[in-house]
């Protein structure tokens, strides 16, 4: 029996690290909480180490053993959750009419943080952004990029005066104010139908509450205000004049002619003329995420092989020394 676990906290040695490695890169959840994850599960990798290289087996065969045990009740937990979240969203997607919208920019822009894939998506954290899309320009800095008026319409209500940030590569958290300066947009003849365009730079909107605009007037400069990492530019569409993360449900968009959702990744023009997403339904691997697992993997079997071939050699030892 002592022998039996002593070989299952091996193999589960062996096992952790690259199950560790694939519940980080796998597009299964959320980016954010694979993070926290990352930074947890990272204690549990160096503890394990630590014993396993001071000749404590036991302690780390158990250190081990969490790891692997609760990377694989995660990946199961987010792959749940992922699938939950896409087949809410593609039903409420194909409910009613989605708003049609102009593009709100010039040049070439990549689309992030849309469509159905929580692993694509961190806007499905707040159902009135479910259906938002975050604009990052790629011919050109965002920062300083003319945002125009997407459609005809009033608008409804403006925030000035939140700084803006230096672009990070981690969310700069500004809970009171997550979408900064922006813009509140009611379009004509759509009912209670209202555009956001958030974080935008401080002092450059051009419009004020009440004014009429029509489809490609400037409404300001993409900045990087409010709860964001780089310069980029926030749109959806709600039936409220404010911003109200979570409290309301968002509506579908379809830009330009478009007949379907804008896929993660896609990149865009002022013409409307699209450039295939590498990954158009955002479920499938990034290249260096490929090559990351694929790398783990060979470094986890090259552990059992060396494994393997120390007890071998101890075992035809012993068998000597008889």
């Amino acid at each position: 029996m002592l022998e039996w676990i002593r070989r299952a906290l091996e193999w589960a040695e062996l096992a952790s690290p690259l199950c560790f490695a694939v519940s980080l890169v796998a597009p299964i959840g959320f980016h954010f909480r694979r993070l926290r994850w990352a930074m947890r599960g990272a204690v549990l990798l160096l503890l394990q180490t630590a014993w396993d290289a001071t000749g404590y087996a036991i302690p780390a065969g158990l250190a081990a053993l969490a790891l692997l045990v609760i990377s694989v009740v995660l990946m199961l937990r987010w792959r749940g959750e992922a699938r939950r979240l896409r087949k809410a969203w593609l039903e409420r997607f194909a409910v009613g009419e989605p708003v049609r919208l102009g593009l709100p920019f010039e040049g070439k822009w990549k689309a992030r943080g849309a469509g159905p894939s929580a692993a694509w998506n961190h806007h499905l954290m707040a159902r009135d952004q479910w259906f938002a899309v975050d604009w990052v320009r790629v011919d050109g800095p965002s920062r300083g990029s003319r945002i125009l008026a997407p459609a005809a319409g009033v608008v409804a209500y403006v925030e000035d005066g939140h700084r803006d940030k230096p672009a990070r590569r981690w969310v700069q958290a500004d809970r009171a104010h997550p979408a900064g300066n922006y813009v509140s947009l009611r379009l004509n003849g759509a009912g209670d139908v209202y555009v956001i365009l958030a974080h935008l730079e401080r002092g450059s909107i051009a419009v004020g509450a009440g004014d009429r605009v029509e489809a490609g007037a400037l409404i300001g400069r993409c900045g990087n205000s409010g709860n964001t990492t780089v310069p980029h530019l926030h749109l959806h569409a709600q039936p409220a004049e404010r911003f109200a993360a979570g409290t309301i449900w968002g509506l579908p968009v379809l830009f330009g002619g478009a007949s379907a959702w804008i896929a993660p990744r896609t990149i865009v023009s002022g013409s409307f003329s699209t450039e295939k997403a590498r990954f158009p339904q955002g479920q499938r691997l990034r290249w260096h995420q490929a090559v990351a697992i694929l790398i783990k993997s060979l470094w986890a079997v090259l552990l059992v092989l060396k494994r393997v071939a120390n007890e071998s050699s101890l075992c035809y030892s012993q068998k000597v020394a008889e």
